[in-house]
């Protein structure tokens, strides 16, 4: 999670608060066998549950050049939030900070036929060897950044015509808030909330446009069940030798997904022509 930076507008400095509270405790991070925020590439790789109509897509594609299109897909994953723009987009740029996410993306790309960069290391640190784009994606991402002001104003320089970033109404992690209590008597915070993130846009001066509607299709791979096992624990922090305990649980009280999301845009402010 990225440190906030100075002069934050009070909205700024109230999201970086609230996302500071779900920090997990010292004593669960160092008996962890292994990181809690890693991810697998498996469950953000394109296949053929992937959506082309969600609201994110179609609001990106109606702002998007008919022809020779750019999108510059920020923390790309595989490709889920950029994919669905191809066509009419006719060269995507990623950036991670992840590898194999990014080689998983580029491989998404090319058996598209569209051009294909990409960009490894954590943005905004990346932005200035970024190219700009004719429009910028950047979804579920958003939950963990902290500096939230200088992320969204290196999206918006990085953007010809438009920003476009999805993020579920509440914070993803509160998935797992009753499997927390149950586990480890760990109380989770509620906030923040996409609202919350909106009040960062307008108090920045954007006037961004705001829909909200059902979550898109995850990949295949995310619903397989020895997957839900192992991704479980470790978002739990718990050993291996609690895998029994640890699937009755999950019988009885599956992760609360957000079911909801919302799609936010607004202009960019790269020049047009702009290449870089």
């Amino acid at each position: 999670m990225s440190t906030p930076s100075e002069n934050l507008t009070a909205e700024g400095q109230a999201w970086a608060a609230q996302l500071a509270a779900w920090a997990l405790p010292d004593a669960i991070i160092a008996q962890a066998p292994e990181s809690p925020w890693v991810h697998d590439v498996a469950s953000f790789a394109v296949d053929d549950a992937l959506d082309r109509d969600t609201r994110s897509a179609v609001a990106a594609r109606e702002v998007l050049p008919l022809v020779g299109g750019v999108v510059l897909d920020v923390g790309c994953g595989g490709g889920r939030s950029s994919m669905p723009l191809v066509p009419p987009a006719a060269s995507l740029i990623g950036t991670d900070q992840s590898e194999a996410m990014l080689s998983a993306f580029a491989a998404a790309a090319a058996s598209s036929g569209v051009a294909v960069s990409t960009v490894l290391g954590r943005w905004p640190d990346v932005a200035p060897q970024t190219s700009v784009a004719d429009v910028v994606v950047c979804h579920h991402v958003l939950f963990n950044v902290s500096d939230v002001e200088a992320f969204v104003l290196a999206l918006t320089d990085h953007a010809r015509l438009a920003v476009v970033i999805e993020v579920p109404r509440h914070h993803p992690l509160s998935a797992w808030s009753a499997a927390w209590k149950h586990f480890w008597n760990l109380d989770r915070p509620l906030g923040p909330t996409d609202d919350d993130l909106v009040a960062v846009l307008r108090a920045l001066g954007f006037e961004p446009e705001v829909w909200h509607g059902p979550r898109s299709s995850l990949s295949r791979s995310a619903s397989d069940p020895a997957r839900m096992i192992e991704s479980s624990r470790r978002r739990l922090c718990l050993p291996a030798s609690r895998d029994v305990e640890l699937a009755a649980y999950l019988a009885e009280h599956p992760p609360a997904w957000e079911e909801t999301v919302a799609t936010i845009r607004w202009p960019g402010s790269a020049r047009p022509g702009m290449s870089d």
